[in-house]
């Protein structure tokens, strides 16, 4: 497993988790179930949190548009206004590949959780997703550790949320707006009401199609 220099407790709040390009088509090429690779792949097209994205039911994706709706986004407590803001809904969509992805594993269920375990129909959890890709990531040898000083605490760089912040990541290097994309990430309500364009959904999935790496593929 590879180490990196260290970095204080403040600097790691911004922490660049690392994945490249490369990692991630590394990690998303991998050998691996359709469910796992779905999840991943939906990840880092989306930029929906893991949580937000197992929450997706069948009846949230648009398989005519591949089109899919997080109709409850995490919330965010402003400080200014002193209570807690629900974003509206977000409405991302998803590269070819992983819609073919999502035809076999949602095949003719009409409603319910997108991702369930096969033995029992429940939603999956997040722990299992978070065991798997880091369990892959350490045998492809693409998992990283910082150590966050001066505890000497050790972080893996490799997550479901780095996956998630690649995927705006890659997208803004690629050329795309920034400004445009930060609403597609949906960090927090308020900042983006405050410093950001108030961009439509349909001007997001326009610069993920025009420059997300994922999107390239097709």
């Amino acid at each position: 497993m590879k180490e990196i220099t260290k970095v204080d407790k403040k600097s790691s709040i911004k922490l660049d988790r690392g994945m490249t390009v490369d990692e991630v088509k590394i990690l998303l090429t991998a050998p691996m179930g359709d469910k796992e690779r779905a999840f991943f792949r939906a990840i880092y097209d989306t930029w929906f949190r893991a949580q937000e994205l197992l929450k997706c039911n069948i009846e949230d994706y648009n398989k005519s548009t591949g089109e899919l709706t997080c109709l409850k986004p995490k919330s965010k407590y402003s400080r200014k206004l002193k209570k807690t803001m629900q974003p509206p809904p977000k409405h991302m969509i998803l590269s070819k590949t992983t819609q073919l992805l999502f035809k076999r594993i949602i095949g003719n269920r009409k409603k319910g959780p997108i991702f369930i375990n096969r033995r029992n129909g429940n939603r999956i959890k997040i722990t299992y997703f978070q065991m798997y890709i880091h369990d892959l990531a350490t045998r492809l040898g693409i998992q990283k550790i910082t150590h966050i000083t001066p505890t000497g605490k050790k972080y893996h760089l490799v997550t479901l949320q780095a996956l998630r912040e690649a995927g705006e990541r890659h997208t803004d290097l690629s050329g795309a707006d920034s400004d445009v994309t930060a609403r597609g990430a949906q960090h927090s309500a308020i900042i983006k009401e405050k410093y950001y364009k108030k961009s439509s959904w349909e001007e997001v999935q326009e610069q993920v199609k025009k420059y997300h790496p994922a999107f390239k593929e097709e």
